[in-house]
């Protein structure tokens, strides 16, 4: 399959398709299973291969029966390529996969980049007792950037530091043109029921990655690969480093939940997945946290008061500690 995407609705049971570079993912509207897959060959004056899949409806245990099954099968191939990929860049081109950035002439540390969502035109979730996502964002942001700059550990990027609005691929742009080791974008939720309170975490969806590559052309995000690494490894050992920056990514988030946990309330369901646009970095391991709900009295004013703020960055500052810690720890390894 070439490097094409394409999406749009569908009918007889699936609800909506998707086409991304080596998938094709079907939303379907009732339990279906794949009967049939046929794959023909360009004819007359066509250059593209054709497939046709046949799918038939099953009844909910049949369904379930079966995508127990397939998802125990493609895990087990999925982590055979990954190792037999890995491997092979390895031994051919002698290439490291780390996501570890080289840091910029003059900075210290680690380098993290601390996004405080919205701002400028865009003024995010209102609270229900005044004030505006964007402003909670940005007091939050510099909190955080003052306790990591007191520590010396770190380097602090802010995407911004006053009320301006900045788009979207620039605030992955900065973090890629600053070498950042970490990303944390900064966020305050909103909801239509006003008693959902806490906050969650957000790192890149199954769908959002399918944007990557997109993005990552349209807006020159190269991975830095080794000089004299052959073409032909290229494609490989890219695919590795996107893997490891969501392994990362993941591995913070998992970090930053019971750090949130104890600094107040969270989401049942805390650790989430989604196709944001500041999570698209290719090799910048990145997460979105929703620092709470605007929406809910008890978390707007938790969010609003100096007390509040300072145990949400205390919680991220602890996460951030344990992330570095780990990675110093492999780094010593290596």
């Amino acid at each position: 399959m070439n490097a094409y995407s394409a999406e749009g609705l569908g009918s007889g049971g699936v609800s909506v398709w998707t086409l991304n570079p080596g998938e094709l993912v079907f939303e379907l509207d009732r339990p279906m299973s794949v009967v049939r897959v046929l794959r023909l060959p360009p004819t007359g004056t066509e250059t593209a291969h054709r497939v046709i899949i046949d799918l038939d409806t099953v009844s909910d245990a049949r369904f379930a029966s079966m995508a127990k099954r397939d998802v125990r099968r493609f895990a087990k191939a999925e982590a055979d390529a990954g190792k037999a990929a890995e491997k092979a860049a390895l031994q051919l081109a002698g290439a490291s996969t780390s996501t570890r950035k080289v840091p910029l002439r003059g900075t210290k540390g680690h380098v993290v980049v601390i996004d405080a969502g919205h701002g400028g035109k865009d003024p995010g979730a209102l609270a229900v007792n005044g004030g505006k996502e964007k402003d909670i964002t940005l007091k939050a942001a510099l909190d955080l950037r003052d306790l990591l700059e007191a520590d010396g550990r770190y380097t602090v990027r802010l995407v911004r530091d006053t009320d301006v609005y900045v788009d979207h691929e620039d605030r992955v742009t900065r973090a890629r043109n600053w070498n950042a080791e970490l990303f944390i974008s900064l966020h305050a939720d909103a909801a239509g029921n006003s008693t959902v309170a806490g906050a969650s975490v957000y790192t890149i969806s199954a769908r959002g990655e399918g944007r990557i590559d997109r993005e990552a052309s349209r807006n020159n995000w190269v991975i830095p690969i080794e000089d004299g690494t052959p073409q032909r490894l290229t494609g490989i050992l890219s695919d590795l480093v996107k893997r490891e920056t969501k392994t990362r990514s993941g591995e913070f988030a998992e970090l930053l939940l019971p750090e949130l946990e104890k600094a107040g309330p969270v989401l049942r369901n805390t650790h989430r997945s989604a196709g944001f646009y500041v999570l698209l970095a290719p090799d910048v391991p990145a997460v979105l946290l929703e620092l709470g709900f605007l929406t809910n009295a008890e978390d707007a004013r938790r969010l609003q008061s100096d007390r509040g703020r300072e145990a949400a960055v205390q919680a991220v500052k602890r996460a951030i500690d344990s992330y570095f810690d780990r990675q110093d720890v492999r780094l010593a390894s290596q």
